[in-house]
């Protein structure tokens, strides 16, 4: 066999790069990103009835489009939505929304079908729904029953149009009652669609393309978030973030992580024992340590050798930290003897309800080393944890985002 020193040192490079962990993200992840400016409007005021249209099939496209049922909109859009129901409850009325924020994957899938912009906003410049700046409302009577417009929602004919009179006079007078009460709060009608309304100030929000399932309550003040790994691989990065009342502004990051060996779960499909880190948005806390005490404001709890976490499906203590190492439950013990659980934080995952078999035992915790995956944890170096357990305070309502996709 004839040697070739070059194709030895080719290969030799070759491997050594496969080895090296993934890149982290270089480009800050912003609030406008992980959508934390918008607010769920059911989480303002339930008595707002909500049919999302577009997270059924009962659309103009025939498809769900929408992985969730939420109302988001911009806070100042979505007060000005509060005051529209105060006003109509004064009269026995109140609104149902048909549709709310809209991410701009489903813009784009809209116009797809629909290429005309009468009926359905470019992707290329985007919805005033791609801002979370507008919103779909019809009018129901003091029963929640929806009252009568001259058309249906999303219907695409003159019907529809704000001066169509062809209709009979009880459906006038509904939609009357709704654009004066729209517009008495400040929105802007379209002439097309009685049932679209802009906030005057649309232009002050950017678009948006945020998952709605992984944006937070607004009552949370404080956020990490952690972004989806390049496929194949561990490492990510987190970012934490804190609300202020100039808005939201970045804090830290990107603080080098890694995730689960077989990567990031799809929603709900988390199950025990598949190496994978869970998505969605979930609680933080209580800390946990082997010293006694530690430097947080969050609830604290002393490992110690007679703590473990059950990960026995079948057992009642299924996914719960217990005192006294079952005998006979699978588990896991608290204080490892590797030292990686020396300063961790649960992540409230499958926690409230308990599902039997969906996962347990995820924590925030010190890492192995860059790019070692871990059981389905989010491990960093000792350093960064200490920093964001410091950080991280209660009264704020801590939330973690795990596997928000980057650009």
């Amino acid at each position: 066999m004839r040697y070739f020193p070059g194709n030895t040192v080719f290969c030799l490079l070759l491997i050594f790069l496969m080895l090296l962990p993934a890149a982290l993200p270089v480009q800050a992840v912003t609030p406008e990103r992980l959508g934390l400016d918008l607010v769920d409007v059911a989480a303002l005021d339930a008595a707002i009835l909500s049919d999302l249209k577009y997270a059924t099939t009962d659309n103009f496209t025939g498809q769900v489009l929408y992985p969730s049922a939420r109302c988001l909109l911009r806070a100042p859009v979505a007060w000005r939505l509060l005051q529209v129901q105060r006003d109509l409850r004064s009269q026995g009325l109140g609104l149902k929304v048909f549709d709310c924020y809209r991410p701009l994957a489903v813009q784009q899938k809209m116009w797809s079908i629909v290429p005309d912009e009468n009926y359905v906003a470019n992707p290329a410049t985007g919805s005033r729904h791609n801002r979370g700046a507008s919103v779909d409302v019809g009018l129901v009577d003091s029963a929640g029953r929806e009252l009568p417009m001259p058309s249906k929602f999303d219907e695409f004919s003159e019907r529809s149009h704000l001066d169509f009179a062809d209709a009979p006079a009880d459906t006038l007078r509904n939609r009357q009652t709704l654009q004066a009460a729209m517009r008495k709060e400040g929105f802007l009608p379209v002439t097309t669609e009685w049932w679209h309304f802009d906030a005057p100030d649309w232009r002050n929000f950017a678009l948006a393309d945020a998952d709605s399932r992984l944006v937070p309550g607004p009552a949370t003040e404080q956020v990490l978030a952690v972004a989806e790994p390049a496929p194949g691989r561990v490492s990510s990065a987190l970012w934490g973030l804190e609300k202020t009342p100039q808005g939201w502004r970045n804090v830290f990051g990107p603080i080098p992580v890694v995730l689960g060996r077989s990567g990031i779960a799809a929603f709900e499909q988390k199950r025990e024992g598949d190496g994978k880190t869970p998505r969605g948005v979930f609680t933080l806390g209580p800390v946990f340590g082997y010293a006694a005490t530690a430097p947080t404001r969050m609830p604290y709890r002393q490992a110690t050798a007679e703590d473990a976490w059950v990960d026995e499906p079948s057992s009642p203590r299924y996914n719960q930290w217990v005192k006294g190492i079952p005998a006979k439950e699978s588990h896991e013990k608290m204080r490892r003897a590797d030292g990686l659980y020396q300063l961790g934080a649960v992540i409230g995952y499958n926690t409230d309800p308990v599902m039997p078999g969906r996962g347990s035992a995820i924590f925030l915790h010190v890492w192995k080393g860059p790019g070692q995956p871990t059981s389905g944890c989010v491990a960093m170096a000792l350093p960064d944890l200490e920093r964001l357990v410091g950080w991280l305070d209660p009264a704020r309502q801590p939330r973690i985002i795990l596997g928000y996709r980057g650009e």
